[in-house]
């Protein structure tokens, strides 16, 4: 399957933000749901907090001096992006700025070789399990059982 979505790596660097948008969330919502049977409105409201610009600011952030070039190539190609000005404050650019480029990150190991995915697993899911256990913890919330 991965041959056949290796072009996907040529699309604009908004086409991988898109993909890695839905990667990334569709991460959100499994590790969430494996964490207990909460109602659906409480898992929206803790995937809201975390795939969120800010949320994915602060995990590009936290990842990005054990990036190789090549991945710090796609991050600024990302970053670099050119934005809607829909009124977003300079805080909010900054964060969708990051947040894209994670998204395109994301996607270009996606769809790279089994190497790139597993830079996922190395870099980004310890601290995404890590985001979604404060979350819950913060809102301090029990699943309901049965």
């Amino acid at each position: 399957m991965g041959d056949r979505l290796t072009p996907l790596l040529q699309r604009s660097i908004r086409t991988l933000a898109w993909l890695g948008d839905a990667e990334f969330e569709r991460e959100v919502r499994i590790r969430l749901a494996l964490r207990g049977d909460y109602p659906t409105e409480r898992l929206d409201a803790y995937k809201a907090r975390i795939v969120c610009a800010e949320g994915q600011a602060r995990l590009l952030e936290s990842i990005e001096d054990a990036l190789s070039e090549s991945e710090q190539a796609v991050v600024r190609r990302g970053r670099n992006t050119s934005l809607k000005p829909a009124g977003r404050s300079q805080r909010n650019t900054r964060a969708y700025r990051a947040a894209t480029g994670l998204e395109a990150l994301i996607a270009f190991w996606a769809y790279g070789s089994a190497d790139d995915r597993s830079r996922f697993d190395e870099l980004v899911a310890p601290r995404l399990d890590a985001m979604i256990e404060a979350t819950i913890a913060e809102v301090g919330r029990r699943p309901r059982r049965g």
